[in-house]
């Protein structure tokens, strides 16, 4: 989904502030948040760690297996390394690296090593916050979508991105990145085992290159609540699937709630997607994302829906509209016990007939489990009824899966 506006509320200081004087820009504010959990400190050099096992795909948010899940184990252990260097108070260098190794079970493969890295020179001045990074990953990804797969990307950044604080109440947000990304054959890359092979193409024709920039305005409004507009355009331009040469533009607005115990964050706006190859079926409609949260004594409600296009590689569609919905509960029964629920509905949608048939899958997975504390460490295992139907030549599966997670802190 386009990239998220950057809230400007301040929490639980609106009732008694009806103009906002913290002259602080909000990621200014996040990045020293992060400084101070740091584990490790000497002098100007800071260090962040964990270390982490969990299912590939999982995310404290949500969950949706794959087509693997369900024949074997799929897991990932990683170790997340953040290192900060401050040299002065209005500059801040960091250096993220996520190691890892995936487990997985397909033909004679069984794992394979994965990283990402990510560079950053921040410039945090008092009306200007400036980030000019770089990063690469290397990395098995779940691929819910179209193939319903575990696959291997690739993926080289470069970035600029800065905010700027216009007066008390307006604040603008610019970033500009240029991303290259490739599914390379040396690495795991899925096999498709299910419909019409005739309908399925090499997962390389998503390599492509992306050139995107997007713009928002926000203005606090009122004393809850920030307006915001955006706009945003990309240009891709695909190695091996030139004809998928195209455009995407999106533009529109939204508000931020922020009471403290709840948060509502609201976006839509048109979509289009328009191809250079004019015999190509090009897009028009509504790009959207909605989330809420609200914190009740020992009760957290979370929910949230988003609309938006993915670039597939299925028969003649180069692209499917994807509608994503996710509600989870989560309860602090004790100090270190916390129960959980959560379902996550995904349909996605094929512009394209193939041999007179429309496709549309549709994918469901509720899930209950538990996190629990032990001192520095967090573990966890969720299980769930899992169902994906498709009206042709997807994946038809349903039956049970279990969720591993558990993270340790040094």
């Amino acid at each position: 989904m386009m990239a998220a506006a950057i809230s400007l509320s301040a929490a639980g200081q609106a009732p008694q502030n009806l103009r906002d004087r913290d002259p602080d820009l909000d990621a200014t504010k996040r990045l020293y948040e992060q400084l101070q959990q740091a584990n490790f400190h000497s002098g100007p050099f800071y260090l962040w760690s964990r270390f982490r096992i969990s299912d590939a795909g999982f995310s404290e948010t949500g969950y949706v297996p794959t087509g693997e899940n369900g024949s074997g184990l799929t897991l990932a252990v990683e170790a997340p390394q953040r290192f900060f260097f401050v040299p002065r108070k209005k500059m801040m260098f960091t250096v993220d690296v996520v190691p890892g190794y995936s487990f997985f079970q397909s033909g004679e493969e069984n794992g394979q090593f994965n990283y990402t890295a990510r560079a950053d020179a921040h410039f945090l001045w008092n009306h200007l916050y400036l980030d000019v990074y770089g990063a690469r990953a290397d990395q098995l990804r779940a691929h819910v979508a179209d193939i319903n797969r575990l696959a291997t990307a690739r993926e080289d950044e470069v970035g600029i991105g800065t905010e700027w604080k216009y007066s008390s109440r307006t604040t603008g947000i610019v970033n500009v990145r240029y991303r290259d990304t490739s599914y390379p054959s040396d690495r795991f890359q899925p096999t498709i085992n299910s419909g019409s092979q005739a309908d399925f193409n090499p997962i390389n024709l998503l390599d492509r290159d992306e050139r995107n920039a997007r713009v928002s305005i926000n203005h606090k409004t009122f004393p809850l609540t920030s307006l915001f507009a955006s706009a945003e355009v990309s240009d891709y331009g695909f190695r091996f699937a030139t004809y998928k040469d195209s455009r995407r533009t999106w533009y529109g607005g939204g508000f931020n709630y922020n009471s403290g115990r709840t948060n509502i964050r609201a976006e839509a706006g048109p979509l289009k997607l328009d191809f250079e190859d004019a015999t190509q079926h090009s897009y028009t409609g509504l790009g959207a994302s909605f989330d809420v949260s609200r914190i009740n004594g020992r009760w957290t409600y979370t929910a949230s829906a988003n609309r938006d296009l993915g670039f597939s590689i299925y028969a003649a569609n180069n692209y499917y509209i994807a509608t994503k919905v996710n509600a989870g509960i989560d309860y602090v029964a004790t100090r270190r016990l916390t129960l959980r629920t959560n379902a996550v509905w995904e349909q996605d949608e094929y512009d394209v007939e193939v041999r007179g048939n429309d496709r549309e899958d549709e994918v469901l997975f509720t899930s209950v489990g538990f996190n629990y504390a032990i001192r520095r460490a967090r573990a966890g295992v969720d299980v769930g009824w899992y169902e994906r139907d498709s009206t042709f030549g997807g994946d038809v599966d349903s039956g049970i899966r279990y969720v591993l997670h558990l993270s340790f802190v040094p």
